[in-house]
Formats: C-alpha cells, sequence, structure tokens
C-alpha cells in the first residue's frame, strides 16, 4: 500500500511539474510570438478587425503620411509614386501580401487590438467609428527616395542607414520595388520578389565585409596578432582548394591585409584561429541567433560551425562558402563598431498614437547587447578608418567627416560566371552624425567602384537632412 501512495505521489508530482513547464512555456511564447501570431495575415481576426475598424495612420519621422483608411474603410497609400515604391516593403500593403511590412506586422495596434478596457468602453459609449492607433516610423521618405533614385538602374538589392548610437532605422530600401496601389502589377512576373524586403529578408553571402568578424576575432583570440605577417603570392592553398587573390600583396602586416582586403592572408588566418575561435567570435555578433526584434522581423544570418574542413574555415573566413547575414544584420555589426562594441535593437516605430491624442508606451525593447569588448571595437575602428583613407574603400571617403567602412566582393557562382554582389558597409565616426550605412548591389561587381561610392552619396544626404 505504502508503494502504491509512493507512485501515486511522485505522478502526481510529476504532472504537477509538466503542468507547471507548459504553462510556463505558453507564457514565453505568448511574450516573445504573441505580436507575429496577431499579425499573421492568414489571422481571421485581423479581417474581422478590418470590418468594424478604421485602421491607423503611417507616418514618417517628419509626418509626411504614408498609409492611411478613409471611413469607408479603404486603405490608401502617398499620393507620389516615388515615394510609394521608395517604402513600399516597409509600409507593406493593404492585402498582406507583405507580411513582414508595418500595415500587416504592427496591425496589432493599427487595428487597435492594444486599445485597454477603458479606451474599448469609451469608444463604444460614444457610438463613433472605432479607430486604431497612428503609427509615427523613424524612417524617412525622402531619404529612401533618394536612395532609390541613386541606386545603379536595374539592378536588385538593398541599402540600409541606421543612427548608430540609437538604433533607428533612418532608412530601408529594397529593389525591386511595387506600388501598394497596383498590387496586381506587384504581383507579375516583371516585378517578381519585390514583395521581398531585401534588407531584413535578403540571405547574402557577405564576402569581404565579413573580414571585420574575423579580424575582431583575431584580435581578441590571438595573442601577438599585431605582429603577424602574411605573404601574398595571389594564391594560398588549402584542403583540395585554392583561395585567390587577383594580385599579389606580397608581405604585408594584419593592418596592411584588412586595408588591402587580402583573401589570403585571411584565409591563412583562418588557419591559426580554428573553428571554435572564429565560430565564437561570429555567434558572439549575433550569427546563428534567432532574431526577435519588437519592432520588425529579421531573418537569422548563418555561421556554419557544423563539420568545418580546413578549406570550409578558409572560405568562411572572407564571407564565402556557406556563411550568409542579411544586409541589416551587417549594419549592426557596423554600429556595435561604432558603439565600443555594443549592439542596439533595431527601432523602427518612433511614437504610437492613440485615438484619443495620447501615446502609447513603446515596447521596452531588450536594448543594446555586447557583442565585442571595447578595446577590440575600437581597434576595428581603426583598422576600418585606415581601408576608407588609403584602402579598397576609399570612394566612401566624405569631406569634413571620418568614415569607417569595408568593402565586399562576393561570388555568386563557383565558376565566376555570375556577376559579384557588391556591399559596402560603414559609417560616419563622428558623434555629432551617428550614421551607419549598408549597401548591397546584385551582382553589381566590385564593392569598392560600386557600393562604395552609393554609400558615399547616402551618407552625405543623410548628414544633409539632419537626420
Amino acid at each position: 500500500m505504502k508503494a502504491i501512495r509512493r507512485r501515486v505521489r511522485l505522478l502526481t508530482a510529476c504532472f504537477g511539474l509538466m503542468t507547471g513547464l507548459m504553462i510556463a512555456y505558453f507564457g514565453y511564447s505568448v511574450s516573445f510570438y504573441g505580436g507575429r501570431w496577431i499579425a499573421s495575415p492568414h489571422n481571421p481576426r485581423i479581417s474581422s478587425q478590418k470590418k468594424s475598424v478604421v485602421m491607423g495612420a503611417v507616418t514618417d519621422r517628419d509626418g509626411a503620411m504614408l498609409a492611411w483608411t478613409n471611413e469607408a474603410g479603404e486603405r490608401h497609400y502617398n499620393p507620389d509614386r516615388a515615394t510609394r515604391m521608395a517604402v513600399s516593403q516597409v509600409v507593406g500593403d493593404s492585402e498582406g501580401k507583405v507580411s513582414t511590412g508595418v500595415d500587416t506586422f504592427h496591425a496589432q495596434y493599427l487595428l487597435g487590438f492594444k486599445a485597454g478596457l477603458f479606451e474599448r468602453l469609451s469608444d463604444a459609449l460614444s457610438g463613433e467609428t472605432l479607430h486604431g492607433d497612428d503609427l509615427e516610423l523613424t524612417v524617412s521618405e525622402r531619404l529612401s527616395r533618394y536612395i532609390t533614385e541613386q541606386f545603379p538602374r536595374g539592378k536588385r538589392g538593398a541599402a540600409v542607414v541606421m543612427n548608430w548610437r540609437s538604433g533607428e532605422i533612418l532608412s530601408m530600401v529594397s529593389l525591386p520595388q511595387f506600388d501598394p496601389e497596383n498590387m496586381d502589377a506587384a504581383l507579375s512576373d516583371d516585378t517578381a520578389g519585390a514583395l521581398m524586403n531585401r534588407c531584413t529578408q535578403g540571405l547574402y553571402p557577405p564576402g569581404s565585409t565579413f573580414k571585420i568578424v574575423t579580424l575582431a576575432s583575431a584580435l581578441e583570440n590571438l595573442s601577438g596578432a599585431d605582429s603577424m605577417t602574411f605573404d601574398c603570392s595571389g594564391r594560398y592553398s588549402v584542403g583540395g582548394y585554392s583561395v585567390t587573390e587577383q594580385s599579389a600583396h606580397g608581405r604585408q602586416t594584419l593592418s596592411e591585409a584588412f586595408s588591402h582586403s587580402c583573401n589570403t592572408a585571411f584565409a591563412s588566418l583562418s588557419q591559426k584561429l580554428g573553428y571554435e575561435g572564429l565560430g565564437s567570435t561570429a555567434e558572439a555578433l549575433r550569427f546563428n541567433e534567432n532574431f526577435l526584434f519588437d519592432d520588425l522581423i529579421v531573418y537569422n544570418s548563418s555561421y556554419p560551425i557544423d563539420n568545418l574542413s580546413a578549406e570550409d574555415l578558409a572560405w568562411s573566413s572572407i564571407g564565402q562558402g556557406r556563411v550568409l547575414a542579411t544586409p541589416l544584420h551587417m549594419t549592426l555589426i557596423a554600429c556595435a563598431v561604432a558603439n565600443g562594441g555594443q549592439m542596439p535593437e533595431p527601432r523602427l516605430i518612433s511614437r504610437i498614437l492613440t485615438p484619443h491624442g495620447t501615446e502609447r508606451a513603446l515596447p521596452a525593447g531588450k536594448g543594446a547587447v555586447s557583442v565585442m569588448p571595447r578595446s577590440v571595437a575600437d581597434r576595428v575602428e581603426a583598422e576600418m578608418i585606415r581601408v576608407v583613407e588609403r584602402g579598397t574603400g576609399s570612394r566612401a571617403a566624405l569631406s569634413g567627416y571620418v568614415v569607417a567602412g569595408k568593402t565586399g566582393t562576393a561570388e555568386a557562382s563557383n565558376d565566376k560566371s555570375i556577376a559579384a554582389h557588391a556591399w559596402f558597409v560603414g559609417y560616419i565616426t563622428n558623434p555629432s552624425a551617428p550614421y551607419a550605412v549598408c549597401v548591397l548591389v546584385e551582382n553589381g561587381g566590385s564593392g569598392g567602384s560600386v557600393a562604395a561610392p552609393l554609400a558615399r552619396r547616402i551618407l552625405k544626404k543623410t548628414v544633409d537632412l539632419k537626420l
């Protein structure tokens, strides 16, 4: 009998523990994924809510109207077609085709799901049509339109501009674009891929911009990294492959190799770092992490840590092989260097205004995350400044400001039959202009000749607009 009672008590305890774990997991899921569940375009509550609630308006940081709903329930977008298209992936569309756009992802505010009990009672007693919250974004439609105009004609790609101190996203431009007032054309073959926000959803080999990560890893993990020298003959053999360079750089220091963006030197460096050394730095910089930001959806960048061969490690160190990153993530890495090793949380929502004229509290967010020691960040910044002053990123230099940056030319095919992706990631170091930028031109060619000058123009425009 005692044995039976013991078994009953044990089963009861196990059941209680399992119930507690289920409740805890449910609370965790609601806390982290609740907003995403509500925002799903397949959620029938959204279509139902649209029938009884006037969807809130969306404006940019300067008050320019980006989206609004009339009393008949019709959603409209900025009357200027160029503006509509420049912010199309950020704002989204009325049908929820762009699930990551503000119109869908922040439906919990725009359709009044966040209204409190007293707000609902007040609206019900007034007899007026219910209205959702209005959202003011951190982006600038003027900057977004300018970037669209400056982007190489006919090319696909992305450009991100952020305030590296606050984490505010000042612009996210993705090409090709679509017109939310003409969704039939947006879904045609001519604009295939326009509904995807390449800034947050596009996963690309980062090419030599990843050398920021490799350099940081060497400075943190290898004693005497500053005294290392590399003999670049234009080819470095590892395993059954060879990492090549366009021309031989000869004998060079680590600093010179970074400035030259020397593939062979960094491939050699990777073998000293090993799988764990480089992998730990990449993961500290949030590769392989499930991004759960409050304001936007960002796809996870990846750095391979499973079954790496020597040659796989070498290719990874220069941002090729299986390494993939989004332009927004690369912008965040630049922000982290600028912030002394603290990576800010990206913010897209500036203010939430209720129909009653009050401000709703913004989500607290998780704040900045420490991703590298300050001493390492300071040294990486010095090397990125050198890249712009006398290296491959010289065409990103901006008169009157100190720019730190890194170019990238990421191969898009093994046999180089397809033009490489052109990258530039960097920022203005002056505290009076805390702007970071990332430019990606798909199949654009050289990062130094294509992406860097575009980044310079974008930074200059951002400074001129005083955002």
